[in-house]
């Protein structure tokens, strides 16, 4: 049996394997992040056995004591939150597919199972201005999330995530992959540097444009967050107004995954307070400006 620990999100996590693949799978994924955050480990137990890739995309069940991702007989996870432990049982077959096995299921299990216990998923880009504290940038699949992100970060700021999560305490530090961002196609239009990336179908199923920000931005695996902005895209001036705070944390509410809702809902109502904004524009140029100016 091999061991080894991580630190997705920051956060440690000793993995053990009965085969080197789901090792060196999770050293390319998460080798380069260091531990930022004091907690007990949380354990995952990786089994590979002989069998053939599974047919479809992993069933996500919550149960009382954490919730399971299964494919079939073979391929199948679950995570126990009295235990603090994981366990994955995957072919050999499907360790040779090793990007449907991290985004899939050791990514998918990891986070989920993190988010279910420590963090709250925010379902958010976030970036930090040159001055000030991280914004995060918020609203549905298909608001322009990730597309403001990757301008925001060619005009200077810093690139957090994709994909948010924050951590406990009052500094409010939300947590990431700064190392990826995908963008739709329709982002060729506006950076043109963008023309001879390739279109790729993410592990998700969507056509997109993957981008290693750590190549030319500045990037940073967490940050103090502040603001809370909600896109809207519409012709005209960007307008950036108040936004009920009500409406932020249930929007938020519907991405998550601890055990304990109360607490998560009381620790968003705690996070968004003063700091929940609509950005209503046509042009990013002109929402990074607008943004440049919050308080």
């Amino acid at each position: 049996m091999m061991r080894e620990l991580f630190h997705p999100l920051s956060y440690p996590v000793l993995m053990e394997s009965d085969a080197a693949g789901p090792l060196r799978i999770a050293a390319e994924t998460w080798g380069a992040r260091h531990l930022l955050f004091d907690a007990p480990p949380l354990r995952l137990m990786i089994h590979v056995q002989s069998g053939a890739m599974p047919v479809g995309t992993p069933r996500y069940q919550a149960s009382a004591d954490g919730f399971s991702l299964v494919c079939d007989d073979v391929t199948r996870g679950e995570f126990s939150i009295r235990a603090n432990s994981a366990c994955l049982h995957v072919s050999h077959a499907l360790i040779d597919q090793p990007e449907w096995f991290r985004y899939q299921l050791l990514e998918c299990l990891v986070l989920t199972a993190l988010d279910t216990v420590f963090f709250v998923g925010l379902h958010a880009a976030c970036v930090v201005p040159p001055e000030g504290d991280a914004v995060l940038l918020c609203g549905a699949s298909g608001s322009g999330k990730s597309t403001l992100a990757y301008a925001c970060a060619r005009a200077g700021w810093t690139f957090v995530s994709d994909d948010s999560h924050l951590s406990p305490g009052s500094d409010n530090i939300v947590t990431g992959s700064s190392d990826k961002i995908r963008l739709r196609e329709p982002a060729r239009k506006l950076f043109p540097e963008l023309f001879t990336n390739r279109c790729m179908i993410a592990p998700n199923g969507k056509r997109c444009i993957e981008v290693d920000p750590t190549q030319a931005f500045a990037v940073s695996a967490s940050a103090s967050a502040r603001h809370c902005v909600f896109l809207s895209r519409r012709p005209g001036r960007a307008v950036l107004s108040p936004y009920p705070e009500e409406r932020a944390v249930e929007y938020f509410m519907q991405y998550n995954t601890r055990h304990d809702r109360s607490g998560a809902e009381q620790r968003l109502r705690e996070f968004v307070r003063g700091g929940t904004w609509l950005l209503e524009y046509e042009h990013v140029e002109d929402a990074i400006t607008i943004m440049e100016r919050l308080p």
